[in-house]
């Protein structure tokens, strides 16, 4: 899988579960500590991410990075 297919992976991953949770994009980026504007930007798959950062999210939706980065059928 090239970069940006990951990216874009990765984004809509976690946006699915933002929206199977309930949660607005403002309330993920309280809970995790980023900006609206980065939640969206990866979200969007227009933005990379550090692993850190990766794992936040993972914790946060108890999900592991693998099911975070695999893509869905």
């Amino acid at each position: 899988m090239n970069e940006d297919k990951l990216l874009k992976t990765f984004g809509l991953n976690i946006k699915f579960e933002r929206q199977k949770a309930g949660y607005s994009q403002e309330q993920i980026a309280e809970n995790l500590n980023f900006s609206t504007v980065y939640i969206s930007n990866i979200e969007s798959g227009k933005h990379s991410i550090s692993l850190i950062n990766a794992y936040k999210f993972a914790r946060f939706y108890n999900k592991t990075l693998d099911y975070l980065l695999t893509e869905k059928s």
